[in-house]
């Protein structure tokens, strides 16, 4: 590897380094992980039974929740990814200028002094340009990771599907047994009540965990997370199309480069 190819790669590493860290202090913090939605819970349970224990008591309705709390921190990270992506370009264009200009000398130097064998000289330069420019490809798919690890809000994600499933079924349980118990009748009765119940027990968790959903804390809940995943994707198509206009004058730059060994300038 030559100095520059060192020069480059050392750039590309870091300016995704520096672009992964600031991403992961832009997302990290607001990422409705299991401990924030644990909080929130709790929060909104005091709102309910005192509002004035909790500094936004408006808060408690989830329109409001979603109009202030939530669309506003995910046009805040919406808005950080575009200037970390910016920045990152401005890095990766000036490198790939460094990259394509030692290109552009060392074709140009193997032009002018083409040696005895000139279609052997233009092979090997042709193969070394396609692997510096393959590099290049390589390095670049680095910037598509650079948001921070999923796995926070994948676990958040399955405990609150895990205890809205739990406290609908608990819900059920109780109906189940309250009625059970004051339907009376004999045996028969009582064994064909059970079955009536064990048929629809299904259908009526899921009807209990409907309405569960719309109402505090986990339609709150749901909206966190909701708006954190819209804003990761939405981050993740601005990244990807950045990349993607980067990468376009690599897609004819073996091309170009080698047309200046076939007409060198004179």
């Amino acid at each position: 590897m030559t100095e520059i190819e060192q020069v480059v790669s050392g750039e590309f590493r870091a300016a995704v380094d520096d672009a992964r860290a600031r991403m992961g202090s832009l997302f990290e913090p607001a990422c409705p992980n299991v401990t924030f939605l644990k909080a929130l819970r709790d929060e909104l349970a005091n709102a309910s039974a005192d509002s004035a224990s909790v500094p936004y008591p408006e808060l408690i309705d989830p329109d409001t929740y979603w109009n202030a709390s939530v669309k506003p921190q995910s046009k805040a990270l919406r808005e950080g990814v575009v200037g970390i992506v910016e920045r990152l370009q401005d890095r990766v264009i000036e490198t790939m200028d460094v990259a394509e200009t030692d290109l552009k000398q060392i074709v140009d130097r193997a032009a002018a002094d083409p040696g005895s064998n000139p279609q052997a000289r233009r092979s090997e330069v042709n193969e070394y340009v396609a692997q510096r420019c393959n590099a290049l490809h390589h390095q670049m798919a680095q910037l598509l990771d650079l948001l921070p690890d999923h796995s926070p809000l994948d676990e958040a994600r399955a405990l609150h599907h895990e205890a809205l499933v739990g406290h609908a079924t608990a819900d059920v349980e109780g109906l189940k047994t309250a009625y059970l118990r004051d339907a009376g009748g004999d045996d028969a009765h009582q064994t064909y009540a059970a079955q009536q119940w064990s048929e629809t027990f299904a259908d009526r968790v899921a009807h209990r965990q409907a309405l569960l959903a719309g109402v505090a804390p986990w339609r709150h809940q749901e909206l966190a997370l909701v708006g954190y995943e819209r804003a990761r994707t939405q981050s993740e198509s601005l990244i990807e199309a950045a990349v993607t206009r980067l990468q376009a004058p690599l897609s004819g730059m073996q091309l170009l480069l080698m047309e200046r060994f076939d007409k060198p300038e004179s």
